[in-house]
């Protein structure tokens, strides 16, 4: 007879919209904080004082999946952590659920899992509901947290109290496992020593995740050996989190390699980046922009590598796709952040999501259409040419590659290159078409000896000028 056990799931919904409703970059690292702390340090201690024992099936930023063998802690979890997650985390979307599992595992995943959909249609409940006579925070419009004030003699409400408060925490810099660096924590100082201030936002997201852990319950059996389903899952789980790391890990290494970072008093070397979401196959990271193709390339290669040594078991290799979004320093990172997924979903939909690329968008505009709406405004002249040429390939012999393109790149940087050529056609394809074969034949006549291929590479230009302008580096490409 089977011991009765039960399966507690928690997920964030809308990381990106909750970590990036903030142009501060220290309020956007406090959200990014209490994303990984809810789902990991705060949780443990939570479990550590409620002296409740299980086992862990997930433990990544925005998920939790956890096993207990008695129904009152599980009941406890539900309705305390809850409470906890409402005063430590106000403001972040979140549902709970829990399910009894009985001898079908699967059953309690699909349970679990059909649970939680239906509890993303419950409010939370709101601890602080404010006074019509209140103080109001200037930013927001939402009522001040007590009298408690920042440096800025700005009166934060409760949401942006919580991201000021855990601004120092180092939850998710602990996790990289890098000891002798350190973050900034202002965007000037990411930007400083780039190209007239250039950012970039990179979110990086593994391919066909869904269908790999499908395909695992499909064929759990010769897998498993004598193990669960969550076992199995708790594995590859583990196994793809270790392999995001270590991609991590080869980036910053990346990066290290092209500049100096400012050292600190402590000793250790801040670089011009911070990571924002570091887990499961995800990573959302702020870099000065002329290191980020540099490290995106890194990770993505690393990332390859360690899948296929660490998921033998789990039916090997992984790939994963970016999205890049070059942006100003004092540009609003909510646009560039869902611009930045919806650049990493162009480039696995053009992938089918079976190869490892990256595609990228330089924005001059104060405001971000979807890049739908960018591809017809700023992509396609009035003759539908396009200048679209991503995503870039890490490895596919019949499309456009990331090295490819940085030797083209290498090429574009010489004195005698046509780069401001192209540039001038560029201008012409737009606006003045009748003039576009006129200014080609003079490129052809100076340049075609030397660049012939790099020109008739025509749908790039616009690539070649977005990596050219934000001053992009890289070695051993």
């Amino acid at each position: 007879m089977s011991t009765k056990k039960y399966l507690y799931g928690l997920t964030v919904q809308g990381i990106q919209s909750y970590i990036f409703e903030t142009n501060k970059l220290r309020e956007i690292v406090g959200a990014s904080e209490i994303v990984e702390q809810m789902c990991t340090t705060w949780f443990c201690k939570f479990l550590k004082k409620e002296n409740i024992k299980g086992t862990f099936y997930l433990k990544a930023a925005g998920n939790i999946r956890f096993k207990t063998e008695n129904e009152d802690d599980a009941k406890t979890i539900f309705k305390e952590y809850h409470k906890c997650l409402l005063k430590k985390a106000p403001g972040v979307p979140f549902s709970q659920a829990v399910v009894e599992i009985n001898d079908d595992q699967d059953k309690a995943i699909d349970d679990l899992d059909a649970r939680l959909r239906a509890q993303r249609n419950r409010p939370l409940y709101d601890l602080d509901l404010g006074l019509m006579a209140r103080r109001k925070n200037r930013r927001t419009g939402n009522p001040a947290y007590t009298e408690y004030h920042n440096d800025d003699s700005e009166y934060p409400d409760i949401i942006t109290y919580a991201k000021q408060k855990n601004k120092e925490a180092t939850a998710l810099q602990d996790k990289t496992k890098i000891n002798d660096i350190t973050y900034p924590t202002e965007f000037s100082k990411i930007a400083k020593g780039s190209t007239k201030s250039w950012l970039a936002l990179i979110h990086i997201d593994g391919n066909g995740m869904g269908n790999r852990i499908n395909d695992i319950r499909k064929n759990e059996n010769d897998i498993r050996k004598g193990k669960g389903i969550l076992e199995t899952l708790k594995g590859f789980s583990e196994n793809v989190e270790k392999s995001t790391i270590a991609a991590y890990q080869k980036g910053v290494e990346a990066v290290r390699l092209l500049y100096n970072g400012e050292i600190d008093n402590d000793g250790n070397e801040m670089l011009a980046m911070r990571p924002i979401v570091l887990g499961g196959d995800d990573l959302t990271l702020i870099i000065r922009g002329d290191l980020a193709i540099a490290f995106t390339y890194a990770y993505l290669k690393e990332f390859e590598k360690q899948t296929e040594e660490k998921l033998k078991d789990y039916g090997g290799k992984l790939t994963a796709a970016a999205g890049i979004v070059f942006v100003k320093e004092k540009f609003p990172l909510h646009y560039s952040a869902y611009l930045a997924e919806e650049l990493t979903s162009y480039a696995k939909n053009e992938s089918k999501r079976t190869h490892s690329c990256l595609h990228f968008h330089l924005v001059q505009d104060s405001f971000v259409d979807s890049y739908k709406e960018i591809i017809k405004k700023d992509l396609t002249t009035k003759k539908k040419f396009k200048f679209i040429k991503g995503p870039y390939y890490l490895d596919k012999t019949d499309a456009p590659s990331i090295s490819g393109l940085l030797n083209d790149i290498k090429e574009l940087k010489k004195d005698d290159a046509p780069t401001n050529a192209m540039r001038e056609w560029v201008d012409v394809k737009f606006n003045n078409p009748e003039m576009e074969k006129t200014i080609m034949g003079r490129i052809q006549r100076k340049y075609g000896n030397n660049y012939q291929k790099i020109i008739e590479n025509k749908e790039a230009y616009i690539d070649y000028h977005t990596l050219i302008s934000v001053g992009t580096k890289f070695k051993n490409i």
